[in-house]
């Protein structure tokens, strides 16, 4: 939580409801998109120095924005440029596969359709963002007005990416985020097929 919410405020300032529903719009294969736990990692990012919060009325409201400081950028940074360990992403819930064996063969069959169920679910959702956000036109003009009014935002992240301006940052991150539901995409559609043979198997009397 702590990194994802770094990179998203190395983007833009944001509220805490502005990162709630980005998380939960886009991201919730990958990170809760529960407001204790969104606000327990604010939290602990402000007393470790690496974000601000500052108050702004807005029609009558007050609004508390997160922005990222440069020694956040710097530990971000650090973080992103550490190759992915992808066996680090240890999943439980294969903890029943393991030990299915154990229940009898009816609740097996009831559970490994459940389980495609509710993949097909998640691949509906991941395919759904790949549709919205593949236009790149749609949010650039909104975000590259933010970046005209925060220089110190655009610096940052042509310093980071060494790009030649603003609009080739914003081409280079909007692919790696298009790359990434792409994967998970990938991946869900893996798992569905690997479950339906797995079903059949069980239905042919071979598990």
């Amino acid at each position: 939580m702590k990194y994802f919410l770094l990179g998203l405020l190395m983007l833009k300032e944001m509220t805490v409801y502005q990162l709630k529903a980005m998380i939960a719009e886009n991201f919730t294969a990958m990170c809760s998109d529960s407001m204790g736990s969104i606000q327990a990692a604010l939290k602990n990012l402000l007393s470790n120095g690496l974000i601000t919060c500052s108050a702004v009325t807005e029609k009558n409201v007050e609004k508390k924005y997160y922005r990222i400081k440069e020694n956040g950028r710097k530990e971000f940074l650090l973080w992103l440029q550490n190759p992915m360990d992808m066996s680090q992403g240890k999943n439980t819930e294969l903890g029943k596969l393991l030990f299915m064996g154990i229940l009898p063969n009816d609740k097996r069959v009831e559970l490994i359709s459940a389980v495609i169920k509710n993949l097909e679910s998640e691949l509906t959702y991941l395919k759904r963002i790949l549709e919205v956000n593949k236009d790149i036109e749609a949010n650039k003009k909104e975000l590259l007005d933010y970046y005209a009014d925060n220089p110190d935002y655009t610096a940052a992240l042509l310093r980071a990416g060494k790009s030649k301006n603003i609009a080739q940052s914003f081409s280079d991150i909007h692919k790696y985020e298009m790359l990434t539901a792409q994967h998970g995409a990938d991946l869900v559609q893996f798992h569905i097929k690997w479950f339906k043979e797995l079903q059949k198997k069980i239905n042919a009397g071979l598990f």
